[in-house]
């Protein structure tokens, strides 16, 4: 707010703590500041299955109301529940059949983005990039099923609720994907949304 900001969207990675803080700091900011928006959402891991040594997807949700909050707490149990080591680290995905199967309960209660360079759009739009800049046709027609079955995906749990997500920066990646990421989102008529995948609020904040 101090920033000049209209609101934040609280996204960490599968883990919903954050929001009891922040409901409680709202509490009394809100009687002041009635305008300034908080979303409630997750940045959950999503895979088709529970093998280890694999890419772990990033994948945006967030609660549009309090039932589409119930959803998010479901699948993040579920996560919980099935966490497992790998390479080191505990794993906590949410396997897309389940997120399939929740969703059945609260469409229209929950927005999806495709997140970062870390979400699985992102990063085949990056390799189809890539692979047409080498006139590697193969590799390119792989990746552009495998952006047709996730953008299908996407649409198919969250309809109108579905958005792709691209990010400001002077990388020559980021770059490359924005503009992959802006002719898939006019292909399918999907809206964009502009996310800055902020992990601290200033730089005085880094360490």
């Amino acid at each position: 707010y101090e920033m000049g900001m209209s609101g934040i969207a609280i996204t960490d990675h599968e883990c919903l703590s954050a929001h009891m803080e922040v409901n409680q700091f709202m509490k009394d900011f809100r009687k002041e500041h009635p305008d300034f928006t908080v979303a409630l959402g997750n940045e959950i891991y999503l895979t088709f299955d529970r093998e280890t040594n694999q890419k772990y997807w990033h994948f945006i949700l967030i609660a549009k109301d309090e039932i589409g909050h119930k959803g998010l707490r479901e699948l993040s149990t579920i996560a919980w529940k099935n966490s497992y080591v790998d390479r080191r680290l505990e794993r906590v995905p949410t396997l897309k059949n389940e997120l399939a199967e929740i969703m059945l309960k609260y469409q229209g209660h929950i927005i999806a983005t495709s997140a970062c360079m870390g979400g699985e759009l992102s990063t085949n739009a990056l390799l189809m990039s890539e692979a047409q800049k080498v006139n590697d046709t193969k590799s390119a027609q792989y990746f552009y099923e495998e952006i047709c079955n996730f953008m299908q995906f996407g649409l198919d749990l969250f309809g109108e609720d579905f958005y792709i997500e691209c990010a400001p920066s002077t990388k020559w990646d980021q770059i490359a994907v924005n503009q992959k990421l802006r002719a898939i989102a006019k292909a399918y008529n999907v809206p964009m949304v502009v996310g800055t995948d902020a992990h601290y609020l200033t730089e005085q904040d880094r360490e």
